[in-house]
């Protein structure tokens, strides 16, 4: 076990030939964003081109690409094809005690535009093309609360968990099953499957975060009983925070805190995949070296900056550097990307979107020593 320095970063930043080219350092096909998360896919782009990636795919719904496209021209986005979510039942009673409640319009149709599986076959050449895939960044790959998950039967339970007297209803016919009113989304789970199972045989990095490291868990231990047994592609990177980690060992977070480096080190060897796990002194691990970071304060406390970490990762392993130094790279300059952002702006005022534009200043200054 050894601790992160300036010098030993110094030593894994990739070089820049000046006889070079964009392709010269790496593409990244970054598979991020939701409708209510288009800022994580913009964060886990742009930081990849930050630390010297040639080229960033953003692949993703529509909406999410047009929202990050309207942001910057930087990214070159594809929009994967969708799947219809929700719609509004035409047959349906004609009072809505939820819309009442909450002082919405009728809806004619919810597009929460969820990713559809055979949008896999639209990714076969990104998947083959890239230098390094990172998967889960906003992606929210199960039904969440972000996802507008709606059916009569559903809206009888806000209404009875809110006080609402039943008696309003008067006798009108109640519809409770799934075919009336909204139809509950499946998010973007069959598509993560069907992405898992096609990068089976990808011999470049895959990073996974976020919402793909749940559905990695869900798989791993589905209703908390039987165990699945899952690969996870060869060179594969996670990056959990406690909570992740806790679901993907089935453990309680206070024994993961308690032990985080004896746990990393049990999850790098459990999925044979370099494991970061994120907080104060960030630990990663390939199952046989463990580093630990130094560099990061509260300011990192925030939403967005964990997208900016997977994004800077990945772009390290876009220019040719291993999973290990890669993650090691990545955290390390993240964490000082922190600490400089925070003495500008204070450790309160600092935003993810700020962080991007303080990585330069600590790559500068790692290559001072």
């Amino acid at each position: 076990m050894q601790n992160l320095t300036h010098d030993h970063i110094n030593a894994l930043l990739p070089p820049r030939p000046d006889n070079s080219h964009k392709m010269t350092f790496g593409h990244v096909l970054n598979i991020a964003g939701s409708i209510h998360y288009r800022g994580a896919a913009y964060l886990s782009s742009i930081s990849a081109l930050r630390v010297g990636a040639g080229y960033v795919t953003l692949a993703s719904s529509p909406s999410v690409c047009d929202s990050v496209s309207a942001l910057t021209p930087n990214v070159v986005t594809l929009p994967l094809l969708t799947q219809m979510t929700a719609k509004y039942d035409n047959n349906a009673p004609n009072t809505d005690l939820l819309a009442t409640q909450i002082q919405t319009a009728r809806w004619q149709t919810i597009d929460l535009q969820a990713i559809d599986k055979m949008a896999v076959l639209q990714l076969d050449d990104k998947l083959n093309q890239a230098s390094v895939i990172s998967i889960g960044s906003g992606l929210s790959i199960g039904q969440s609360t972000d996802q507008l998950s709606v059916n009569f039967s559903c809206r009888r339970n806000y209404l009875d968990n809110n006080s609402i007297n039943n008696n309003s209803l008067g006798n009108k016919k109640h519809h409770n099953s799934d075919s009336d009113g909204l139809s509950v989304p499946n998010g973007n789970s069959e598509f993560f499957y069907a992405l898992l199972t096609q990068l089976q045989a990808n011999p470049n990095p895959v990073i996974f975060d976020a919402d793909a490291l749940n559905f990695i868990s869900r798989l791993l231990h589905p209703g908390n009983i039987a165990t699945t047994s899952i690969t996870l592609p060869k060179h594969s990177i996670i990056t959990p925070h406690p909570k992740e980690l806790s679901r993907l060992l089935n453990l309680d977070v206070s024994e993961i805190q308690a032990k985080r480096v004896h746990y990393t080190n049990m999850a790098a060897k459990q999925l044979n995949a370099v494991v970061v796990l994120k907080g104060k002194h960030t630990v990663i691990s390939d199952g046989e070296q463990v580093f630990i970071n130094p560099t990061g304060n509260s300011a990192l406390a925030k939403a967005g900056t964990g997208d900016v970490l997977i994004g800077m990762i990945a772009g390290f392993c876009a220019q040719g550097v291993s999973p290990i130094d890669a993650a090691c790279l990545g955290v390390y300059l993240h964490g000082l990307a922190g600490d400089i952002a925070a003495e500008d702006l204070s450790q309160y005022g600092m935003l993810a979107s700020d962080l991007i534009n303080y990585i330069p200043r600590a790559i500068l200054q790692v290559l001072s020593v």
